[in-house]
């Protein structure tokens, strides 16, 4: 029997349901409507066993509370979690190298490890190796179905790692600083539940146990072979650190959609796993916390995007492989279903494997919102020698590679670092459907300062024109963010923020510049920050709705604690100036620190108008995962209905007067009624119609009943007021035919 002790405080609770943390917080109404609530997703501590194959011929994972370990074909190695501070992982490696019966060997052939209801079965051809699996804990079994004959029998595990081995009372120890662990209390059991328990001898790092021959003589078979491993960790806080969030959306009306939330998980300092959980495109919890990887790979810089049409995603992350081969960086992907299912882990770009030589940084991913064949678009840093180039790469949405060899975006003879792209391509609507690249570039003199750099990419892959500059001042322009497309006035514009110092070191501010498909700026770049005095606003990322974008950062003074902030933007072009909406600080407690945001626009994961987006953030002394619905107008407080009738006609409405969404106004008396529209008036009809009504509309038109809007997707239109107002032929009032309802009041959002 295999057993861990019991650890109850790695994280803070079981995923919470989805409830307000602070009613009133958001909202993106610039005339205050009542906000939506926040809706929070807690990433914490699992609430079962996590199996994973992350190769499809590779070995099996496990992962519960305190350990992990992974099963192949001739033992397992278990990686106790002595901590997130521990500097690397400490695996300890046990294989059954022979067994014998009455002193004749065994055949042990390779198994396959197969995991049935929590336990891990791999059959060895004359034994089954069984290791069932707790939260807490691992139990190892040796099951002796059928027996050559009844003599003794002795199993020899090799047991190996970076440990020093000691014989103790009823076993072994293996120690090293951080900790240590034992093998003890080995136990023989028969099918009949008699026990004897059994000594373990220790000799050129082979452990061997033997049942005596006179308890295999009376024993009912099967007869099992337990031994314990028990573990103790030196640290005092050994709490997994969770971050590094991102997220991304698809829509999909028969799912509801889906939103997929990704982070890493610190098991040592060389180490960090990447956990998921999926919910519905409105926070509805769809998955618990599932495993993406939880291998000795040290995965880092993780990024994810969606595919509506494939109604997948991918999760790309770069990979920093075990301490042994410490100085190589490959990036890898893994495509996660809509129902929280995984493929196999596969390579994007690997020196040696596939692709070009050296290693490679900080991958991003776009995905596509059309419904139909689409494409992953994956960015990257490649360094094969002094200064380090950006490179590209796509995926289908079965997660093979479109080709071998990535596609050079920048080559320069200067460092180029930290690449982005947009969320989506964006949908056509006749207009190019491509992705922002953008990336840092270091100035070639002095003052060698960081400038930003850009490039388009099609969504079939072909790359667009040349590198243009985005950000060339000497001050310090970083960590871009580029988000996906806005049309406006059959314009396209894509969004690109960053960090803005005067020199390296000093605080920052967040920019904004919107680019065209050729690279050029209708306007200047603006300052989003709220220009706090000495505050350093930082990590910026920005998503685009399609009419508006936001930007997200974190922000706060040296000293004291770090909040994170959401800024709603809207773009003018017919005045060439843009409009803050809304300003949003996500604190939801003075005296924790906040950081490390993303988000992904709903609408970046189809077609569909909506002016919500997922917004994530880290909640670092808690150790939580946020995620946020963000966006949109409550419903309610539309409309205002005014007195303005003759007669009896009654009139009402509903939907939202928000760009993107649709009107609807119904006048209650029959076939022969009708709508006017208009602006706001109020003008009596006694002069021309002889009759005592109002009429509330200045007249655009005549209208059917029901009167039905769909807003364009205009953001001029925003704060424009209009009138509705009803009207029947069936009546009496004004010119004995005619009667008039009241006047439905609204203004566009």
């Amino acid at each position: 029997m295999l057993r861990l002790l019991p650890l109850a405080f790695l994280l803070a609770g079981l995923p919470a349901q989805l409830t307000s943390s602070r009613p009133g917080g958001l909202h993106q109404d610039p005339a205050a409507e009542p906000a939506v609530p926040t809706a929070v997703a807690r990433a914490n501590r699992p609430d079962r066993v996590h199996f994973d194959r992350p190769d499809a011929d590779g070995p099996l994972w496990a992962v519960g509370r305190a350990w992990k370990a992974s099963f192949d074909a001739t033992g397992f190695t278990v990686v106790p979690f002595f901590g997130a501070e521990a500097p690397r992982n400490f695996p300890l490696r046990l294989e059954l190298t022979a067994a014998t019966v009455g002193g004749r060997e065994l055949a042990l052939r390779p198994g396959t490890p197969v995991e049935r209801d929590g336990a891990v079965h791999t059959h060895r051809g004359s034994l089954t190796e069984v290791v069932a699996t707790g939260l807490d804990q691992l139990e190892q079994s040796f099951v002796f179905d059928a027996l050559p004959n009844r003599g003794a029998i002795a199993v020899d595990v090799r047991i190996a790692g970076e440990f020093v081995g000691t014989p103790i009372d009823g076993g072994l120890r293996f120690a090293n600083e951080w900790g240590h662990v034992d093998y003890t209390k080995a136990v023989a059991v028969d099918a009949a539940g008699r026990r004897l328990p059994l000594a373990i001898g220790w000799r050129d790092g082979v452990a061997r146990l033997e049942i005596p021959a006179a308890f295999v003589a009376e024993a009912k078979l099967p007869i099992v072979l337990d031994p314990v491993l028990n573990y103790w960790f030196l640290l005092g806080n050994p709490s997994q650190p969770q971050r590094e969030g991102d997220t991304a959306t698809i829509q999909a009306s028969a799912l509801g959609g889906r939103t997929l939330l990704i982070w890493q998980r610190q098991w040592s300092a060389t180490d960090q796993d990447c956990w998921g959980l999926m919910f519905d495109n409105i926070l509805g919890l769809v998955q618990t916390d599932f495993v993406i990887d939880t291998s000795t790979a040290d995965w880092v810089e993780i990024a994810v995007a969606g595919n509506n049409y494939a109604q997948n995603f991918l999760v790309v992350a770069e990979v920093r492989v075990p301490v042994f081969l410490a100085n190589r960086h490959d990036i890898v992907g893994r495509m996660v279903g809509a129902g929280a299912t995984t493929s196999s882990v596969f390579d994007i770009e690997r020196d040696g494997v596939v692709g070009l030589p050296g290693n490679n940084h900080h991958p991003d991913v776009g995905g596509d919102p059309y419904f139909g064949t689409g494409r992953y678009c994956v960015v990257f840093q490649k360094r094969n020698g002094t200064a380090a180039d950006i490179y590209m790469k796509q995926v289908t949405t079965s997660g093979t590679l479109v080709t071998t060899n990535p596609v050079a975006l920048d080559t320069s003879s200067t460092e180029e670092s930290r690449p982005s792209i947009g969320k989506s391509c964006g949908q056509s609507n006749g207009l190019p459907a491509q992705w922002l690249v953008t990336w840092q570039r270091t100035w070639p003199s002095a003052p060698f300062d960081q400038d930003l750099h850009g490039r388009f990419v099609s969504w079939n892959g072909a790359v667009m024109g040349s590198v243009f500059g985005i950000a060339l001042t000497p001050s310090e322009e970083t960590a871009p963010s580029a988000g996906s497309p806005i049309d406006q006035g059959g314009v396209r514009y894509w969004p690109v923020a960053f960090e803005l110092a005067s020199s390296a070191g000093q605080p920052r501010d967040v920019w904004v510049r919107l680019l065209r498909a050729d690279g050029t700026s209708p306007m200047s770049s603006f300052v989003v920050s709220s220009n706090v005095p000495n505050a350093d606003d930082r990590d910026p990322e920005v998503d685009a709705d399609g009419m508006r974008f936001v930007v997200t950062m974190t922000t706060g003074t040296s000293g004291n604690p770090q909040g994170v902030e959401a800024v709603t933007i809207a773009y003018l072009p017919t005045l060439n100036t843009w409009r803050l909406e809304e300003r949003t600080g996500l604190i939801t407690s003075s005296l924790d620190d906040y950081g490390q945001t993303n988000l992904c626009a709903q609408f970046s994961g189809g077609g569909a108008p909506t002016p919500y987006y997922a917004l994530c953030f880290t909640e670092f002394a808690s150790n939580t995962l946020r995620l946020v619905r963000y966006g949109g107008h409550q419903s309610g407080s539309f409309f205002l209905p005014r007195s303005t009738m003759c007669g009896s006609v009654g009139i009402t409405a509903s939907g939202s007067p928000v760009l993107g969404q649709t009107v609807t106004i119904t006048v209650a008396n029959g076939p022969l009624s009708g709508t006017v529209a208009g602006a706001p008036t109020s003008v009596s009809l006694l002069p021309a119609l002889g009759c005592g009504c109002l009429l509330g509309s200045d007249f655009i038109g005549f209208f059917g009943n029901p009167f039905v809007w769909t807003i364009p997707n205009d953001v001029m239109l925003v704060g424009t007021a209009f009138a509705v107002q009803g009207y029947t032929v069936v009546g009496s009032s004004c010119l004995g035919s005619l009667d008039l309802s009241d006047t439905i009041d609204f203004t566009i959002r």
